[in-house]
């Protein structure tokens, strides 16, 4: 692949190799074990740690992602970082290697070279560092290293007064070798409230209180100073002292281990740390022990490696586009996979789980019955089970449908739906009785127009309607419609004709009121409200939205007169690296839209590109037959476009991200990236839509919706105990093609595979032929 002055990919693309410590923003990998530590490593090497539970009970270890490797030649009194910061001492020869399974970071200083490996176990709740320090002179050299972290420990609530400060305190433990900061929190959910760093070698000395280490100038409180910038100039370090063997309690907790290293010419030494949660520190000694040699901690990092390659195993693509190929394969299946740890959210957590489904089913299938039990008695959900909201926003019943009828297609197991699950408020009921609370209280939350409410807020949190609580969301709407079109088709697979036909009959009294109160004469509004109706043409500010047009094709909404204006119109929103939101942005503060209006014009919601949203568009493309404007709008939002390289927007080259910013002093920049649903709907978009890979029912569809210009892909996908390695061809190069398939080289009626259930691989030969000149795109 290509390799430029700022990053590359290697590894058959499970590494992406940054060649400055200085990015336009620090770019993270993150690393975690299944029992949900995490860790989060820059490119320099810091970042947060924490452990969350199964509960969502969090514990964050250290204070302002404070996690930093010092070294220091004692002789010369030079002091660097391998990645630069946060001392700012500039180094030689620097690159990281963040991989699917690891981040490395390496360096040259003075002489010295070194080298900084974080791991996290995918078994645990521990980090393992592997510091390597090489002397590349003809002299000794006598190398201080200093590993570093705060500690923190918040995460949960508690009474007022009962700060996780008040009951902590550091000590230094021989066998252990290494600083214990232990909690005593009367109030903490869990026995992990605990934490530690610990080294396989002699410590020199130590500090557990970070004010002697940083220094008078350089200490810091909770309460009174951000800790990060203070790491940069620590006193110990810099005016070449050892640090003093302080503890502490209440303030300036963390710890700090100081080894020193005699490095005869030419001789390299390693180090093993340990980074951890523990419930006590017999478990931390226990832990140090087990990584404190080499052979057990490459061990560690093969299992771990064997884990994520067993994890994404049951999915690969390949197209003709190798950009797509790096990022669908390793690292967007990666993203997918960590939102479920970084979020705990139902609408979120359901648009990730059902993503999940095309290669972790089981997994997916836990997080649903998760989010399941945050759903209240009475349909609706909370927003976020961590940290807790449960502000009524009126979409979380429509995913829960969605996410129900997508789990039943993918493992065919009818009987799910007889598990009963309990409520976030009181009892417990059946999956099936979950989704039909699900339905009943979005046609109980139907207003005047007969529409759904919007309540708080849809699936835009920051489209708030605060001067009318009756406002209706067009949006929403349609995606129950949606919803409705596929429960229905599970119901009858069930038997239950008369409730099949009940929701029958509401699609259609749904999608007859979005027609006739929502049309504005060539696109579909966005909500109505007593005091305008928002996204129409008469509105002021923004008059157009772009999910209430690519809903509405997926929700079969418009009629085919209808239909080329909805396109049209979804067209004529395309800016350069995707699909604002809405057009044009709000110039001034409504309270009749709410908190999208009060941010500045191309920022977020208020007009900037929202690649979650672009995403929708992309599957109302293939919806619609449109694959060229489908793949198009595809390479638009992934991570280093062409359009928007990551040197411009700032953001990870080989993750999503939630938008890009179209106002002019932040423009093409990215906030947030890896916790986004833009990672669940691009790889859907790409599988499920371009390559037209669809669960169903009975089976696994193959129903492509291939650019011209594309004349062969192939998928290899798992679905209910059989392997099938799936070829397509598009020998015409059609924009629209009509699927010819043979299985293991017999020719098969239709485009649904055979379900073998044989757990064995079968080769699927696809080739798009013409499709009769009487057919018609069905919407």
């Amino acid at each position: 692949m290509k390799v430029d002055k700022i990053h590359h990919f290697s590894d058959k693309g499970n590494s992406c190799i940054i060649n400055t410590p200085r990015p336009p923003r620090h770019w993270y990998n993150y690393l975690w074990s299944e029992q949900g530590y995490c860790t989060q490593v820059s490119q320099i090497g810091h970042g947060r740690s924490y452990y969350i539970n199964s509960k969502a009970d969090m514990c964050m270890i250290n204070n302002q992602d404070a996690k930093y490797l010092y070294l220091r030649d004692d002789d010369a009194n030079v002091y660097w970082n391998i990645g630069e910061g946060p001392l700012n001492e500039e180094v030689e020869d620097f690159s990281c290697d963040h991989n699917i399974g690891y981040s490395i970071l390496q360096s040259r200083k003075n002489g010295v070279h070194a080298s900084w490996k974080l791991l996290v176990p995918h078994e645990g709740y521990n980090e393992v560092w592997v510091v390597k320090v090489r002397n590349n002179t003809d002299k000794v050299k006598n190398i201080s290293v200093f590993s570093t972290v705060s500690f923190e420990l918040e995460g949960f609530n508690y009474p007022r007064y009962y700060e996780m400060y008040r009951s902590c305190e550091t000590f230094f433990d021989e066998r252990l070798n290494g600083i214990y900061c232990q909690s005593k929190h009367p109030f903490a959910p869990h026995n992990r409230y605990n934490s530690y760093i610990a080294c396989s070698e002699t410590v020199h000395a130590f500090d557990g209180n970070l004010g002697e280490f940083l220094g008078d100038l350089g200490s810091y409180t909770r309460l009174d100073a951000m800790p990060a910038p203070l790491f940069q100039r620590p006193d110990v370090v810099v005016k070449g002292r050892d640090c003093t063997n302080s503890l502490t309690t209440l303030v300036n907790l963390g710890g700090v281990l100081q080894n020193k290293l005699v490095l005869a010419a030419g001789e390299e030494k390693e180090l093993y740390y340990v980074l951890g949660v523990s419930e006590s520190l017999e478990e931390a000694v226990q832990t140090m022990e087990q990584y404190s040699n080499r052979d057990r901690i490459e061990q560690a990092l093969l299992e771990t490696k064997e884990h994520q390659k067993c994890k994404y195993a049951g999915l690969h693509i390949v197209t003709p586009h190798e950009k797509l190929n790096v990022l669908m394969n390793e690292w967007v299946k990666k993203q997918i996979d960590f939102c479920i740890v970084g979020k705990k959210g139902v609408r979120d957590n359901l648009q990730i789980a059902v993503a999940l489904l095309n290669y972790r089913q089981e997994r997916a299938k836990e997080e649903i019955i998760e989010c399941l039990r945050h759903q209240f008695k009475a349909g609706h959900a909370v927003l976020t089970w961590y940290p807790y909201d449960a502000t009524r926003y009126s979409d979380q019943p429509f995913w829960i449908i969605w996410a129900v009828c997508e789990l039943i297609k993918e493992t065919g197991d009818y009987s799910l739906l007889d598990m009963e699950i309990e409520y976030q408020d009181e009892g417990s009921a059946t999956m099936l009785e979950h989704v039909k609370a699900a339905v009943d209280r979005l046609i109980e939350d139907k207003g005047k127009h007969g529409l759904v409410r919007i309540f708080f807020a849809d699936w835009n949190d920051a489209l708030n309607i605060t001067t009318d609580p009756d406002a209706e969301s067009v949006m929403l709407s349609q995606q129950f419609c949606y919803a409705l079109k596929e429960l229905s088709a599970l119901i009858r697979r069930l038997g239950d004709t008369g409730y099949a036909g009940y929701l029958d009959e509401q699609y259609h009294i749904l999608r007859n009121a979005i027609n006739e109160m929502a049309w504005d004469g060539s696109w579909y509004m966005r909500a109505l409200s007593k005091e305008e109706n928002i996204g129409s043409k008469d509105s002021k500010g923004s008059t157009i939205y772009i999910n209430a047009q690519s809903w509405a094709v997926l929700a079969d909404i418009p009629d085919e007169e209808k239909l080329p204006k909805v396109l049209d119109s979804m067209d004529s929103m395309e800016h350069d690296f995707g699909f604002p939101i809405n057009m044009p942005p709000y110039t001034e503060y409504s309270p009749h839209v709410g908190r999208m209006a009060g941010m500045l014009p191309g920022l977020f919601e208020n007009g900037g590109v929202y690649c979650h949203a672009t995403g929708f568009k992309i599957m109302a493309d293939c919806k619609a037959g449109r694959g060229v404007e489908a793949l198009l709008t595809l390479l638009k939002i992934i991570p280093d476009s062409e359009a928007n390289p990551s040197t411009q927007s700032g953001a990870e080259p080989y993750v999503f991200t939630n938008c890009y910013s179209i106002h002019p002093k932040y423009y093409g920049k990215s906030y947030q990236s890896w916790t986004t649903g833009t990672s669940a709907w691009g790889l859907m978009s790409l599988l499920e839509g371009i390559m037209g890979i669809k669960r169903d029912y009975d089976g696994l569809r193959i129903d492509p919706c291939f650019p011209a210009d594309w004349e062969e892909a192939q998928v290899f996908r798992e679905f209910r105990g059989t392997r099938y390695d799936i070829t397509i061809r598009n020998p015409s190069r059609l924009s629209e093609g009509q699927p010819e398939i043979q299985v293991d080289g017999s020719l098969i009626n239709g485009n649904l595979l055979p379900l073998f259930q044989d757990d064995r691989t079968h080769s699927v030969e696809v080739v798009l032929k013409p499709k009769p000149s009487n057919t018609k795109v069905v919407i």
